[in-house]
């Protein structure tokens, strides 16, 4: 074998190891509820033919006995990713009390966040025409790539029930920032 023919190999086994890493991790889950019975992802029209901007759940800890309860909202725009994630990626905002406290999450459908440990990571966030703000996040315990934490979820949460639109850019995995597009107005959630 010449050198170029060896290269080729190292860098064909890389990718494949980077597959199968992406794999393994999109199967194993998240902290967050991702499959569509667990969580209602589509917008409804209430009685006056408003639409509803926001889903609503519950579900039980089986193992604490502990109600948690979930509001949803997903992204009005679709970012276009690189393969492996192409084919238009959505991202959800979720409130989710978990009988203690809330947390809000947001998840990608197809992408990766930038890992964040003890709030090294950052998204700037735009509640209507107010000026962009930050907040630090936090990855998953699980290390799923797919969802983050706000860190500060109160102060998001009291800005999230009064604004009508919000806009998060943040930095994705090998796809530099983007800005994520969401209409947030009616969330009622009195946790």
């Amino acid at each position: 074998m010449n050198k170029r023919t060896i290269k080729l190999s190292k860098h064909i086994l890389a990718a494949l190891s980077i597959l199968t890493f992406t794999f393994f991790c999109i199967a194993s889950g998240s902290d967050s509820p991702s499959s569509t019975t667990e969580l209602e992802k589509t917008t409804k029209n209430d009685a006056t033919g408003k639409v509803e901007n926001w889903s609503y759940s519950e579900q039980e800890d089986k193992m604490e006995g502990i109600k948690q309860y979930y509001a949803s909202n997903t992204s009005t725009n679709e970012i276009e990713f690189e393969f492996p994630y192409s084919g238009g990626s959505t991202f959800d905002i979720i409130v989710r009390n978990n009988g203690k406290e809330n947390e809000v999450l947001l998840t990608v459908s197809k992408g990766q966040f930038m890992m964040s440990i003890d709030g090294s990571e950052r998204i700037k966030v735009k509640f209507d025409d107010e000026k962009p703000e930050t907040y630090s996040y936090n990855s998953s315990a699980d290390a799923s790539s797919d969802v983050i934490f706000l860190n500060n979820s109160s102060k998001f949460l009291k800005k999230l029930k009064t604004a009508k639109k919000v806009m998060i850019e943040t930095t994705f995995f090998d796809a530099g920032n983007k800005v994520i597009e969401f209409n947030v107005e009616g969330l009622k959630w009195d946790k």
